[in-house]
């Protein structure tokens, strides 16, 4: 394979490139191009397919990825540049890839676009909370390409440490090409120190002595930087425990470093108030005034205890035009500039923040939430009612029937299949091999069969007609009353949450039977309807008015209304004006389509309790059960046994509540296949 000089380093020395120093003759572009084909197993093999890896597009400079669609984008040249070899730079690519799949990993976790958001606002706010977390999180990165690959990747990484991002152990000194040093502040020394002397463990640093005393209170918390930085830890949890333990200090040696910043610069301005004088060659009044200024500005500042707005400054006196600045970011920003040098942004926070904001964008129209919304405000209905629709359709899809071991539902939906498939116009049937037909389908068998002396052999195919016809039902119309008094809320409120469960499964087998009679319609010999209607009692004058009227049409924002009625529970048991209201809409074409076989009309009654007015209740059966009308009672839990005498002889009590899905649908397993 390609890489496996790259790989194997452990056997064959490291060669590099020397760093090109004239400028290439292709763009950085095309550069990167060629760099990502020629590596593109290697690093897809490592990211084990969870993400894709692309070249930079023109203009892109630096890294960059899209959150949308979990890709990378690869600039070999931002690494190059730096003076890293093609061998480093592979290296430093993989470590890019593992810094993506710790982000990609965050944002699939519960809250994890939350934190994201408040994680890029900590680096955007502050350039040492950048810092640190990158120091902190490389170390992660680097020891995961190393779990990953081998020992050769191990020696390559303290190669770049030693020869590319920390050629010195001072880490006091910032020392430029002309050999001037400046003082690096505390916090930085310690961000840097904490990633240097993690990956190459056999030296250490040179830092202040405040420096290595925080550097010590870390080690002495045993096994932080192995959990915090191990491959297997989340970045989420990563950044909770450097929060914890190494954030605080970062803060504490800024706060000394900004202490001391503004000493030095108070000193600097004594030095040249003297040096001025002395040039000046001013008298005694002359000293005096400079001095007194110099009080007035160290007093206005002192006694200022009010922090300025991120960026404020504050001018000092007599109109010197010095500022004295406030932030962090601005204080240090020449050496956070010097300090990212040594470990690199391939991805700018810049890049970042845009792919967040896309990722956003992304997931809002695709939210599910938002979805529902649209939905919901389309259908007339409130998104919550929607949504609790849903889930109970989604909760029956896994009721199963004990005796069979197939779900309730599916059950149902075969049984519609087979009543229509016994509707189905006559047909044409094969009839076949025989000795006379309508056509020849096997020559070659009929001439052997001649030549061996069988003159009538079987080898010609007819037809027949087969009938296959229903019952003469041509409508079928359910009705279901529901119990919505307050008794309903007993023991926990499970007889309501079974009766919702139960409506939704006659709504939503009833619209599948209905669906289906329709489709067939053309292709049966005699077509069926199906019609529904809901009621329910609360001792209230809307116990006549059906919540769901009498048709063959069982909307969906029909559904929701009814399930969210059903959530409302004040009265009693007023039975008797639901049935009584069913047996006044029973006209007389109705009752003739009843008794000449043309219509079945079946009423499921739920119930908690004893009716409020029995009498009445047995009154309307009688005329109902009279006029051909099919009604069965169902009590809910042992509340409901008086159900069982009330609505004799279709009557039974479902003792165990949560069985009343099954119930109801063997109930209507029982009166529709005759149908």
């Amino acid at each position: 394979m390609k890489f496996d000089i790259i790989l194997d380093m452990e056997k064959i020395p490291i060669i590099e490139e020397k760093k090109q120093v004239e400028t290439p003759k292709t763009s950085d572009n095309v550069e990167a191009f060629v760099f990502v084909e020629e590596n593109r197993d290697f690093f897809e093999h490592h990211a084990k397919g969870k993400i894709k890896i692309e070249p930079a597009p023109e203009g892109l400079n630096t890294f960059a990825f899209n959150l949308e669609n979990n890709t990378i984008y690869i600039n070999s040249m931002f690494y190059e540049k730096l003076g890293l070899s093609k061998e480093k730079t592979i290296f430093a690519t993989l470590h890019e890839i593992e810094h993506f799949l710790e982000k990609i990993q965050m944002l699939a976790e519960d809250g994890g676009e939350k934190n994201f958001e408040k994680y890029l606002k900590n680096i955007e706010n502050s350039k040492a909370f950048g810092l640190m977390d990158n120091c902190v999180a490389d170390i992660r990165e680097n020891k995961t390409v190393v779990t990953r690959t081998n020992q050769g990747m191990r020696e390559l990484e303290e190669k770049m440490y030693k020869e590319d991002l920390f050629e010195s152990l001072d880490l006091t000194l910032n020392t430029d090409k002309s050999g001037n040093a400046q003082t690096v502040p505390k916090h930085i020394q310690f961000c840097h120190a904490i990633l240097r002397e993690a990956r190459v463990q056999n030296e250490q640093c040179t830092v202040s002595p405040e420096v290595r005393e925080k550097l010590n209170e870390i080690l002495k918390v045993k096994g932080l930087m192995d959990i915090m930085t191990n491959p297997q830890t989340p970045m989420s949890m990563r950044l909770k425990l450097q929060n914890k333990y190494i954030w605080p200090k970062v803060l504490e040696l800024l706060e000394k470093d900004i202490e001391d910043k503004k000493n030095e610069e108070s000193k600097n301005g004594e030095d040249q108030n003297k040096t001025s004088d002395s040039k000046d060659g001013k008298g005694d009044d002359s000293k005096d005034i400079k001095t007194q200024d110099k009080k007035e500005e160290t007093k206005e500042n002192g006694d200022k205890k009010e922090k300025p707005k991120k960026g404020d400054e504050k001018s000092s006196p007599k109109g010197s035009g010095e500022k004295k600045q406030t932030d962090p970011n601005k204080i240090f920003a020449d050496e956070y500039e010097k300090a990212f040098k040594k470990v690199p942004n391939a991805v700018p926070t810049e890049e970042i923040k845009k792919a967040f904001k896309e990722y956003k964008e992304e997931k809002q129209k695709n939210n599910p939430d938002k979805i529902d919304q649209e939905y919901a405000d389309k259908l007339g209905v409130e998104k919550k009612d929607l949504q609790k629709y849903r889930k109970l359709a989604e909760e029956l899809e896994k009721i199963v029937n004990p005796e069979t071991n197939v779900s309730i539902m599916e059950e149902l939906k075969n049984l519609f299949s087979r009543i229509i498939a016994k509707r189905m116009r006559e047909q044409f049937s094969p009839k076949y091999p025989v000795e006379e037909g309508d056509e020849l389908v096997d020559p070659a068998q009929l001439v052997a069969d001649v030549k061996s002396g069988n003159l009538q052999p079987k080898v010609w195919e007819d037809t027949e007609i087969k009938e296959k016809k229903g019952d003469q039902f041509g409508e079928v119309e359910i009705t279901l009353v529901c119990d919505r008094s307050s008794s309903m809320t007993d023991s926990g409120g499970q007889k309501a949450v079974e009766q919702r469960k139960s409506a939704v499964l006659m709504m939503e087998v009833l619209k599948e039977f209905a669906e289906m009679c329709d489709e067939e319609k053309m292709n049966v010999d005699k077509p069926l309807e199906i019609k529904s209607e809901i009621y329910s009692f609360a001792s209230d004058e809307e116990d006549r008015i059906p919540l769901k009227k009498m048709s063959k049409d069982l909307g969906e924002t029909e559904r929701i209304n009814v399930l969210k009625k059903l959530n409302h529970l004040p009265g009693s048991t007023t039975d008797f004006n639901c049935l009584e209201a069913i047996n006044i809409g029973l006209d007389d074409e109705a009752k003739k389509k009843i008794i000449g076989g043309e219509l079945k009309k079946i009423v499921f009654v739920f119930t908690d309790g004893g009716s409020d007015e029995v009498a009445r209740v047995k009154k309307v059966l009688q005329k109902l059960r009279k006029d051909g009308v099919v009604v069965i009672g169902v009590g809910l839990t042992s509340a409901g046994a008086p159900a069982k005498m009330t609505y004799a002889p279709n009557a039974e009590v479902v003792e165990n509540i949560t069985n009343l899905p099954i119930v109801l649908a063997d109930l209507l397993k029982e009166h529709l296949k005759n149908v």
